[in-house]
């Protein structure tokens, strides 16, 4: 399974002029491997506030998209990486929620976020 964090669903939705090919790139060589993927349903947050002209619909255009929501074992899991790792309450959250399913990657193109990730799950970024 693999994590895929809300910057690349931006850069491969939004066609972003340097990163969208890369995003698709990387995202076909996943699925040529059979991997899924998934986020978190903040990223419909994150990308809606991030973005001009989707709509919650556009993420749904990508294949195998799955969303895991937010329990109190990841809002748990969550706090303890906010705090030890310094990170954002978003991307904690992603953080803790590709450790709580278990994914085999990360996908993001946040060096600051790569490197927490990297304590603790395989990172790949554009």
């Amino acid at each position: 399974m693999v994590y895929v964090d809300t910057n690349i669903l931006i850069y491969l939705l939004e066609k972003h002029e340097r990163y969208s090919d890369l995003a698709v790139k990387a995202l076909e060589e996943f699925s040529e491997h059979n991997s899924g993927l998934l986020t978190s349903v903040i990223t419909i947050t994150e990308f809606l506030a991030g973005t001009r002209t989707s709509t919650p619909a556009t993420l749904h255009l990508v294949p195998q998209l799955q969303f895991a929501m937010v329990n109190e074992s990841i809002a748990e899991q969550a706090a303890l990486l906010q705090r030890s790792q310094r990170l954002q309450i978003g991307d904690a959250i992603h953080l803790a929620t590709a450790i709580k399913q278990k994914a085999d990657l990360f996908f993001t193109n946040d060096k600051q976020l790569a490197k927490a990730v990297a304590k603790f799950i395989k990172v790949r970024s554009l």
